[in-house]
């Protein structure tokens, strides 16, 4: 048994999330001075002090080392949208939510700015970037569905209220990082936001508009 194992719960815990984060800032550094590509899991592990065993204990790759709060940054978000009133128009809530995760990226922006600049260099990354950014619409498409009570996969509302949010906010995002992170990122994303908003209030009104039907329907009916 490993000493992080015989420990308590709350120092174990403290000692999981600190072996974490020294393993995504020593993988950080490594992509930074190698390049993402010529850097392996073993010299990742090396830098840190642990074994490759232990580096797969706290990520499945690479990828996921530089990629980490993705999952966490997700689930941050669903619980800033459940924190919502129910009876809150559903963009306003959305918007709350989103705005309210804001401030955590202005704390990392060292950190953001790094791996903005190794994944600007790595085309294998800016793919997993893609398919994460689908997760992330795909989830908060189910968020949005779920507080308008329709039907996550046959309404075409919440896909594109969560499509276009996360847009713009990607958007506000890129512009931050371009800027070295000097523009105030709240501010971005709130104008970000504001761009979309008439358009997305009409659409996700309380009366849901009927399908047009199409002309050999028409024909047939």
């Amino acid at each position: 048994m490993t000493e992080e194992e015989q420990s308590p719960p709350g120092l174990r815990e403290r000692h999981r999330l600190r072996t974490a984060s020294q393993l995504e800032e020593v993988a950080l550094g490594l992509f930074l001075e190698r390049g993402f590509d010529a850097t392996t899991v073993d010299d990742i592990a090396a830098a840190a002090e642990v074994s490759r065993r232990t580096f797969f204990r706290y990520f499945a790759s690479k990828d996921d080392v530089l990629l980490a709060d993705h999952p966490r940054r997700l689930a941050d978000l669903r619980a800033a949208l459940t924190e919502r009133p129910p009876s809150e128009p559903i963009l306003t809530a959305l918007r709350q939510a989103l705005m309210s995760m804001t401030g955590t990226y202005e704390e990392d922006r060292d950190r953001l700015l790094r791996r903005a600049t190794v994944m600007r260099g790595t085309p294998s990354l800016q793919a997993r970037s893609l398919m994460l950014q689908r997760d992330w619409e795909q989830a908060v498409s189910e968020m949005v569905a779920e507080r308008l009570g329709v039907d996550a996969h046959g309404d075409l509302r919440p896909v594109v209220v969560a499509a276009a949010t996360l847009g713009a906010t990607r958007a506000a995002f890129g512009v931050w990082l371009e800027g070295g992170g000097q523009n105030h990122l709240p501010s971005l994303v709130a104008e970000a936001l504001d761009l979309l908003d008439s358009g997305l209030l009409q659409m996700t009104a309380d009366t849901p508009k009927p399908r047009r039907r199409s002309s050999a329907a028409s024909r047939s009916g």
